[in-house]
């Protein structure tokens, strides 16, 4: 590795993951591919996370501490503190698998103007139990080179890129003021893939090479299902100015958005919010389809509109 500029930079953000931050340091650490250095940012745990990341011993790893601003604040300032070109991400409590570094390293040498770089990723449960996640809209199941459209895929299938499964050059940041957004707690990294997807090229590797820790301690992957309003910044997605001028992806991406608007107001009349659902409804435009089934759901019991849902999907 070079002393003053290594080919990685593992950008970490650490709050209170005392119980994991080691073995995810670990995964790093046993990478075949051992050009980088790990940048720990400490959110101002209030637990022994930082002491634990002291004791492990490795010139490759500074630790730096920010008053307590969340996990996009955390990332924004390990993508500053940086030294390298290209930056992976990896929260403290996921894993990577050994040919994670290498697996993206060779999407750069084959894709150098790509926007992003990401391998697929399989779920992991508390009690162990692993999944893959769903794949669509590419050529192949065993699939190496540029996403066709990346908010087809997601709409069709799980969330094709992960955070703990992707890199992205540092130019990217600073020359596009593309940063994640600071003071949202649920999606703020899946509101970075999609600004990078609009402007520029993703390349994908759907071999496994990280773990997805969905039950881990302080992990807000559910939150977001606490949600009422659409967030925010995915609606605004439509109007980003830098869109490339292509008609599927920009069709697909506004299906993208119905589809988070569509979720809120379902989620709403789940939880007996009629009269918001009425009002989200009128306020955005949604697909026919859209509209037509969520009318169904609100003036007819449950059990109806759930054998309608089913005649849709048919």
């Amino acid at each position: 590795m070079s002393e003053l500029k290594p080919f990685f930079s593992v950008v970490m953000p650490l709050y209170n993951k005392a119980n994991y931050v080691k073995e995810t340091i670990k995964t790093v650490l046993n990478q075949t591919f051992q050009d980088f250095e790990i940048v720990v940012i400490d959110d101002s745990s209030t637990d022994d996370s930082a002491k634990v990341v002291e004791l492990i011993q490795d010139d490759r790893i500074r630790l730096v501490y920010q008053e307590n601003a969340g996990v996009s604040a955390a990332r924004n300032k390990g993508i500053q503190e940086s030294r390298a070109e290209y930056i992976a991400f990896l929260d403290a409590d996921d894993l990577w698998l050994p040919e994670f570094l290498q697996t993206i390293y060779e999407l750069i040498q084959k894709y150098p103007d790509a926007g992003l770089y990401a391998t697929s990723y399989k779920k992991r449960k508390a009690n162990g139990k692993e999944s893959n996640i769903n794949i669509q809209a590419l050529p192949s199941n065993e699939y190496i080179g540029l996403i066709p459209n990346y908010f087809k895929s997601i709409v069709e299938g799980d969330l094709l890129v992960w955070t703990s499964a992707t890199c992205i050059p540092k130019k990217i940041f600073k020359e596009n003021d593309i940063w994640f957004p600071v003071g949202e707690k649920y999606g703020e990294d899946q509101y970075m893939w999609a600004r990078v997807a609009i402007q520029f090229d993703l390349a994908y590797d759907t071999k496994t090479c990280a773990i997805y820790q969905i039950e881990a301690e302080n992990n807000t992957a559910g939150g977001v299902d606490q949600l009422k309003e659409p967030r925010s910044f995915i609606i605004d997605l439509k109007d980003d100015k830098n869109a490339k001028k292509d008609k599927m992806l920009n069709f697909w991406l506004n299906i993208y958005i119905q589809k988070e608007i569509r979720r809120v107001i379902r989620r709403n009349i789940k939880n007996g919010n009629k009269v918001l659902a009425l009002v989200q409804l009128s306020r955005y435009q949604l697909r026919f389809i859209y509209y037509l089934e969520i009318m169904l759901k609100l003036i007819i019991p449950s059990f109806a509109a759930n054998i309608a849902t089913k005649y849709k999907n048919n």
